[in-house]
């Protein structure tokens, strides 16, 4: 019980830090009034403009959410380090892990935060201008956030062991290969080579393939996503998050703080 305490006061004051960011509230500014500007995209009023705002508005969640995962991500386990702050924060905590948990649990309900009051607004502002509610955009934001914990439990491991600069290209670079397999492996079946296919699949073994997580045309069309494939993707993104702060968790208690 003491390690659930302290694991969610660690994860409470990161989520408080994160609601202080100016640039992230400025940012989250900027994005609203985007997204009411997109109605202006359909100027021949061929009814577009619901489709055109859900894609628009899906990408700007996604695009969002991905600063808020590198920002917060590097502001959280390098700084504490770098201003030995960590070791106060440690000497409250049962072992490294727990920190790295909590602080993970701190950017993911930023994440959650900002994710649920964008959906939320996106709705009201479909249902002001069309009289009708549209809630597969909440599902849709869901899937969009389980995806980018995904990716934060990557930068969070990578944060454990190297530099700013270093997390910022592996992740970059790992987000664009989990998005690519589908392509990588048709080039490979393409070529008849033997060592794309090896290297393709235990590529694909290594990183999350984040195109499972790409839904956004089913949310644009008003398909209904079903309520079995958000559940595997969550339990996906429950192993893959399991995965990779166990090796953060293992990679910062090996480490000479």
């Amino acid at each position: 019980m003491a390690t659930v305490r302290s694991i969610f006061w660690v994860a409470y004051y990161g989520f408080l830090e994160a609601l202080r960011n100016k640039f992230l509230l400025g940012m989250f500014c900027l994005a609203v009034p985007l997204t009411v500007s997109s109605w202006l995209l359909d100027t021949y009023q061929l009814g577009f403009q619901v489709k055109i705002v859900k894609d628009i508005s899906l990408n700007v969640i996604s695009g969002f959410g991905l600063l808020i995962v590198f920002l917060m991500s590097l502001d959280q386990i390098i700084p504490d380090i770098e201003r030995r702050s960590v070791y106060f924060i440690l000497s409250r905590l049962p072992d490294r892990l727990a920190y790295l948990l909590g602080r993970f649990l701190g950017v993911a309900a930023t994440l959650f935060f900002y994710h649920s009051l964008f959906a939320f607004f996106l709705i009201f502002l479909l249902k002001f201008h069309d009289n009708a509610w549209f809630w597969e955009i909440l599902p849709g934001a869901f899937v969009v956030f389980l995806k980018q914990c995904c990716l934060l439990s990557i930068i969070m491991m990578l944060a454990t062991w190297t530099t700013k600069i270093v997390v910022i290209s592996c992740g970059t670079m790992i987000y664009v290969v989990g998005h690519s397999f589908e392509i990588m492996r048709m080039l490979a079946e393409k070529n008849g080579s033997f060592p794309a296919r090896i290297i393709t699949e235990g590529l694909a073994f290594l990183i999350p393939n984040f195109s499972l997580f790409e839904m956004r045309v089913l949310v644009v069309h008003e398909i209904p996503l079903r309520a079995e494939a958000v559940g595997l993707l969550f339990l996906y993104s429950v192993f893959v998050v399991a995965f990779f702060l166990s090796l953060g968790g293992w990679s910062l208690s090996r480490r000479d703080l």
